[in-house]
């Protein structure tokens, strides 16, 4: 009786939760899709209507679902890290807090309707399974969004050895650091395409009028990896001091490579110690049932025929 007063409460909360979304997207409703249903514009405008509704409605959505994280530090910090992560959209926050909320909503759904029919003993397991639910689903956005970072920095990491050589080489042959970074952004879009896409941000930024140390800091920003920063202080400085950019390129390009090569040789010391792990739990026990487990059926035959005898 306690578990389906559980399983009542839980699912009467999801269901209010479902009708607050729902009022949500109901609600003002645009023109253009009042418009749509009684066929004054094609589909395409259809199309458009039904995504421009969706977007609004995750934006109210995640405006109420993340009140009082949506503002001030807070909200430029999740800003920062969706920027980092390629989600550049300007609704993105709200967008990413209703996400946490649905998506904590259907895995609380699926933990209820799993208590329901597999009927664990006792009404905490119960609760207790819904709530872990509810939390994996609220935790699983950030967790995913904190992966897609750690993946563009590493793409970064190691895309930037080969645009720094690209880029040495073109301004030593008489080039400008934009054309270097025009020309990475094109040779290199397929082979390193996170990159591509940052430079590719910042030259567009350079020709809208902003200056180019204002476009290499927001470079270094959106980038979020220690390799650009110090790319872009050094270029900055060389720039504000009149220093050579072709032997800053060079410089920092020695030192990249030099850190890349300390790094394998770190990896590789540290190879023996992790194959410690497997070598000790699996590969050795095997081993010592494949040698030992003919000695130890013989031992026993000759045990047991000198018992006999």
């Amino acid at each position: 009786m306690d578990l389906l007063f559980v399983i009542g409460v839980a699912a009467l909360s999801f269901l209010a939760m479902g009708l607050a979304l729902a009022m949500i997207v109901l609600s003002d409703s645009p023109a253009n899709l009042r418009l749509a249903r009684i066929g004054s514009v094609g589909r395409t405008q259809q199309r458009a209507a039904r995504r421009s509704r969706l977007g609004d409605a995750f934006k109210r959505f995640g405006g109420v679902a993340g009140k009082g994280s949506l503002e001030g530090v807070e909200r430029a910090s999740v800003r920062a890290k969706l920027i980092q992560a390629g989600f550049y959209a300007e609704h993105a926050v709200e967008t990413l807090f209703a996400i946490r909320v649905l998506t904590a909503m259907g895995l609380g759904l699926l933990a209820i309707a799993a208590v329901f029919f597999l009927r664990p003993p006792g009404a905490f397991t119960g609760l207790f399974a819904i709530l872990l639910a509810v939390a994996i689903g609220l935790y699983l956005p950030n967790f995913l969004l904190q992966q897609r970072i750690k993946e563009r920095r590493q793409a970064l990491r190691f895309g930037l050895p080969d645009a720094v050589d690209l880029m040495v080489v073109c301004v030593e042959a008489g080039g400008t650091l934009s054309s270097a970074m025009q020309r990475v952004e094109s040779e290199f879009r397929d082979l390193h395409p996170v990159i591509c896409e940052q430079l590719g941000i910042a030259i567009a930024e350079v020709q809208a009028g902003s200056s180019r140390a204002d476009a290499l800091t927001r470079l270094s920003d959106r980038a979020g990896s220690e390799e650009i920063s110090s790319l872009v202080t050094m270029l900055v400085q060389s720039e504000a001091l009149g220093a050579s950019v072709a032997l800053t390129l060079r410089v920092f390009a020695e030192q990249t490579r030099q850190t890349r090569y300390l790094d394998a040789e770190r990896r590789a010391a540290e190879l023996p110690v992790k194959l410690s792990i497997p070598l000790v739990l699996f590969i050795f026990p095997a081993l010592m049932t494949v040698i030992f487990t003919p000695l130890i059926i013989r031992i026993f035959r000759t045990l047991l025929d000198s018992h006999l005898g």
